[in-house]
């Protein structure tokens, strides 16, 4: 007499219909790591632009601080005005630093995520110009 075990055979079944297929597997292998290796590139660009803005950061409060003191130390309201306006430049251009950087965050980042299937097909392109030119021209309400 043989006996059934239909924990056994339902396992075995639940298995062979949800596991993938080799190809499938291979498929879903290659999307995890492009998947991962994007997150780590991300976390590179991320870090890079949080460093380089803790460098400015520490330039402006460096250059703040020598801006007092020669603002502090001079004789003639011309000289505190240039210290002023030499420290405020350097505001300035660390802003624009740090505009710079996140773009280029942002492209780096968005690079990662467009690829070629996402552009519109020649053939696609042309039926949809072929669809704008025939829609017929919109009426007025008050005609």
């Amino acid at each position: 007499m043989t006996t059934t075990n239909f924990a056994e055979q339902w396992k075995s079944m639940m298995q062979n219909a949800f596991l993938p297929t080799s190809a499938i597997s291979a498929t879903l292998g290659d999307n995890a790591r492009h998947f991962w290796e994007m997150q780590d590139k991300i976390l590179d660009n991320m870090q890079a632009l949080s460093n380089g803005w803790f460098e400015r950061r520490h330039t402006g409060t460096h250059s703040a601080c020598e801006a007092a003191e020669r603002m502090c130390g001079t004789n003639t309201m011309v000289d505190v005005i240039q210290a002023y306006q030499d420290w405020s430049r350097g505001v300035y251009d660390r802003l624009m630093a740090d505009t710079l950087a996140c773009q280029r965050q942002i492209i780096a980042v968005a690079g990662g995520f467009a690829s070629p299937p996402l552009a519109p097909s020649v053939s696609e392109k042309e039926a949809e110009l072929a669809r704008s030119q025939t829609k017929a021209p919109a009426r007025s309400k008050t005609a």
